[in-house]
């Protein structure tokens, strides 16, 4: 089965004041995201982390990480470091975005800050985190952060149960032509990281692309 979720910020004990999270310590906190997760997640079973998994010092993170079940992908997030790092940590697998087929048809893009739905393009949905007060659906997005879901992942069955919305009237659109990079876009303002992230992937695309033309 695949699972979803993201933020957990392990070893992060300011998130608990930051979000109300009903912890008693750092230590408790990580102790409960552990114990919730494995409650839920088998051996077999794969678990897509959409970003922001801990702070601090990679090494007691690593130890925490271990001691979580399943095969465990990596979305990275703003906090997240290397890839390298992260799969040092425990991570099978590392991505910036990351395309999943779900079992109802539907095509879902993972991506750790909401984009604008006009960027969202062909998916059906894309599936993210970073906005730890939710809302839990807006557009064609839906939010997986441990806040909102009683701090554990949720199933890919109750992620295809949930009822999306109508799609923002956003627009962007950026090309490239000669040296030069062509970008228009009207978003909302809280979509402004997700239109930031959007257009450093397309610049990590172009380098990519001209580097081996």
């Amino acid at each position: 089965m695949n699972w979803f979720t993201s933020d957990l910020h392990l070893n992060h004990h300011n998130i608990i004041e930051y979000c109300k999270r009903p912890f008693e310590s750092t230590k408790h906190m990580n102790e409960q995201l552990v114990q919730r997760w494995n409650e839920k997640i088998l051996d077999s079973d794969t678990v897509y982390v959409v970003g922001d998994m801990f702070l601090g010092d990679h090494t007691s993170a690593a130890r925490l990480i271990r001691d979580l079940r399943g095969h465990k992908v990596l979305i990275s997030g703003n906090h997240d470091r290397s890839p390298r790092t992260m799969k040092e940590c425990g991570f099978a697998e590392v991505f910036q975005r990351k395309c999943v087929n779900l079992s109802d048809g539907r095509r879902a893009l993972l991506c750790h800050k909401p984009l604008p739905d006009s960027v969202i393009g062909a998916y059906d949905m894309q599936v993210h985190g970073h906005r730890h007060s939710g809302p839990i659906t807006s557009g064609r997005r839906i939010n997986v952060c441990v806040d909102l879901w009683e701090y554990t992942p949720i199933s890919e069955p109750e992620l295809c149960g949930v009822k999306l919305e109508e799609p923002a009237h956003d627009h962007v659109e950026v090309s490239s032509s000669g040296d030069l990079v062509n970008i228009t876009a009207s978003v909302k303002k809280e979509d402004l990281d997700g239109l930031i992230d959007h257009l450093q992937d397309y610049a990590r695309t172009l380098w990519y692309t001209q580097r081996h033309n």
